[in-house]
C-alpha cells in the first residue's frame, strides 16, 4: 500500500491529541499510578501502558501494516510484512504528570519500513501536550509546525535558556560551560521530547544529556521537529541519525542547539568531549548537524 504522507500525519497527530487529552481525563484517578514494572533507571506505571495500548490499537484499527517501537514494550510485529515503523513514547514526562507538573507529552513518530531503518528515516514527527491544547509536528522536508501554523520562534535575545539534566559525569561540563558563557539559566524539567520542541523554537539554545538514559524512543519525534526548524544534533558516543528505530536502543548522550543560537553555543560539544570519561559501550566520537 502507499501512503500518503499528510494522511499519515493527520492520522498520527489526530491519535497523540487524543491520548494526550485521555491522559488528562484520568490523570487524578491514583490506580493509574500503580507501577507494574521496575527497572534500574524508571518504573513502569499502569497509565504508561494503557496509553501505549490505546495508540497501538488506533493504528491497528485502520489497518496501518506496523512494526510498533514503544517505550514499555519494546518492538512488536503486528504482521508479517510491515510498512510502516511507528516509534512511540506514550507519555514522555511520567513523573511530572504523577506529580501534578504540567510538563509531559505524547510522543508519535512514523517511517517506512525497512530491515535497516534509522532515525534518519523518520517522516512524521507528532509531540501532543499533555496539559494544554498545543501539538508540535514535523514532516521531513517540508518544516516544523504548531498546531495549524509554523513553529513559533520566541526571541529571547542574549540569555536564552539551557535545558539539562545533571549527575556526577556532567556536572563539570556545566561548570566549564559557566567559565565559557558566564551566569546563565540552567532548567531541568523533565520531559525530553517537549526540552527539544523549546530548543527548536529559540527559547533555548541547548538541551544536553549526557547521563547514558535516553532512548530513540524519546526523542525520535522532536528530533525531526529539530532538524526541521533547522536546528543541529550531536552525540558524544554515535551519529544519532544513525540509531537504528527497529527497537528500543540508547542513544547515550545528546546535545540539540537551537539554529539561531547554534554558531555560539555549539562549542558546549567540545567541551563535553574534553571533560566526559566515555562509558562502555565506547564509539568513535561523531557528530551530526
Amino acid at each position: 500500500m502507499n501512503y500518503n504522507i499528510k494522511d499519515i500525519l493527520n492520522f498520527t497527530k489526530k491519535i497523540a491529541v487524543n491520548i494526550a487529552k485521555w491522559l488528562r481525563e484520568v490523570q487524578e484517578i491514583r490506580d493509574k499510578y500503580e507501577p507494574v514494572k521496575w527497572n534500574r533507571e524508571d518504573v513502569t506505571r499502569r497509565v504508561d501502558l494503557e496509553a501505549e495500548e490505546m495508540i497501538l490499537n488506533e493504528f491497528l484499527k485502520e489497518h496501518y501494516k506496523i512494526h510498533y517501537v514503544s517505550e514499555e514494550r519494546g518492538a512488536i510485529r503486528t504482521c508479517e510484512k510491515p510498512e510502516l515503523i511507528v516509534i512511540v513514547d506514550p507519555l514522555d514526562g511520567s513523573n511530572n504528570y504523577v506529580a501534578g507538573i504540567p510538563y509531559a507529552t505524547v510522543s508519535i513518530a512514523v517511517a517506512k519500513y525497512s530491515k535497516d531503518a534509522r532515525l534518519s528515516d523518520i517522516s512524521v514527527g507528532v509531540i501532543a501536550e499533555v496539559f494544554r491544547n498545543k501539538v508540535y509536528y514535523a514532516i521531513k522536508g517540508q518544516g516544523a509546525y504548531e498546531n495549524d501554523s509554523n513553529l513559533r520562534k520566541v526571541d529571547f535575545g542574549k540569555y536564552p535558556f539551557i535545558l539539562g539534566y545533571l549527575n556526577f559525569d556532567s556536572y563539570d561540563v556545566f561548570k566549564e560551560v559557566e567559565k565559557t558563557f558566564g551566569p546563565y539559566k540552567l532548567r531541568s524539567l523533565g520531559s525530553a521530547s517537549l526540552d527539544i520542541v523549546y530548543v527548536a523554537k529559540d527559547i533555548a539554545a541547548a538541551f544536553i544529556d549526557l547521563r547514558s538514559k535516553l532512548r530513540n524512543v524519546d526523542i525520535a519525534s522532536a528530533l525531526l521537529v529539530l532538524l526541521e526548524s533547522k536546528g543541529k544534533v550531536e552525540s558524544l558516543h554515535r551519529n544519532i541519525l544513525d540509531v537504528s528505530i527497529l527497537d528500543v536502543e540508547k542513544i547515550y548522550s545528546i546535545i540539540a542547539y537551537s539554529g539561531k543560537y547554534y554558531g555560539k553555543y555549539k562549542v558546549i560539544g567540545e567541551i563535553a568531549r574534553k571533560i566526559m570519561k566515555m562509558k562502555k559501550p565506547t564509539s568513535s566520537l561523531k557528530t551530526q548537524q
